[in-house]
């Protein structure tokens, strides 16, 4: 009796995927300064988001 094992090692497309989507997302996140509701001291740092998402898509990409 042989028994599968179950691997939970994530590939290597996986990894790029997830890179590449959470880039895309804090890419995204600085557009959302214009939104009222959201109180002046969040907002601010919507702007720090952008470089670490630059760099969440290259690695993505890369990975690719």
């Amino acid at each position: 009796m042989s028994s599968a094992k179950s691997s939970s090692t994530i590939s290597k497309t996986q990894l790029s995927y997830l890179f590449f989507i959470i880039g895309l997302v804090l890419l995204i996140i600085p557009e959302l300064n214009g939104l009222d509701f959201l109180p002046v001291g969040i907002r601010t740092n919507f702007a720090l988001f952008f470089y670490p998402g630059i760099v969440c898509v290259i690695i993505g990409y890369i990975l690719k």
